[in-house]
């Protein structure tokens, strides 16, 4: 009898297999508990092992004849299930997990988006502080440039002041310089003219003193010829 069914289900396939179409996409068992996976293409075949229900496969052919289609598990396990229990999309509750997933991401993105505004306009905040201080030290930074400027100037007229009352002090000194010169130029010649002064009334003095006896004398000689 099983050997009947065998011949019975190999014959079914060489006539039917033109008119098998070939596949490799993914499916996904629908929302039935478990789905038989069997060896061939009917209920007489051996069950591989009971899918549950979601369980992602590659869909390898599907022969609308029979209405099973050839498929292969992420583990590798091949085997033959019924067409109508294979659906393009998963099903409602992996779809509605998915979609729970889905929104906490989109609440916990919200919370870090928030956080980041958050934390934004609290730099924000900061900024506007520093930009006021700043702008205060600026403000004071630009009076002490002022101050300095004004000392700088005050320092230059000072410098120029003193520069030329230094240049008064060196015109002095030469000029007094100049006078000492002169002035010792002066007592030299006075000098001189004193010891001139003191030689003639020297040489006067012995002129007189050697002349005048001469002159007495022979004035009294005339006198006693007589």
């Amino acid at each position: 009898m099983q050997k009947n069914t065998s011949k019975l289900n190999l014959l079914v396939f060489i006539l039917f297999a033109p008119f098998m179409v070939h596949a490799a996409e993914k499916a996904y068992v629908t929302d039935r508990l478990e789905v038989q996976m069997r060896r061939g293409q009917s209920l007489q075949h051996k069950i591989i092992k009971m899918v549950p229900s979601g369980t992602e496969l590659t869909v390898l052919e599907t022969n609308p004849q029979t209405g099973y289609s050839l498929v292969r598990l992420v583990t590798g396990e091949e085997g033959w299930i019924l067409s109508r229990y294979l659906s393009e999309q998963p099903i409602a509750i992996n779809r509605l997990d998915e979609m729970a997933k889905k929104l906490d991401a989109a609440v916990e993105e919200n919370k870090r988006l928030k956080a980041e505004l958050a934390t934004v306009r609290t730099g924000k905040q900061n900024t506007d502080k520093a930009a006021e201080l700043l702008q205060g030290e600026n403000a004071r930074l630009n009076t002490e440039l002022m101050a300095i400027r004004q000392s700088s100037a005050n320092a230059i007229q000072i410098q120029a002041e003193r520069d030329a009352l230094r240049e008064r002090v060196v015109n002095l000194e030469r000029e007094l310089d100049t006078l000492r010169r002169e002035k010792q130029a002066l007592d030299e010649d006075q000098r001189q003219a004193w010891f001139m002064i003191g030689a003639g009334v020297l040489l006067g003095g012995i002129f007189l003193g050697v002349v005048l006896p001469r002159l007495s004398w022979r004035k009294k000689s005339s006198w006693s010829s007589f």
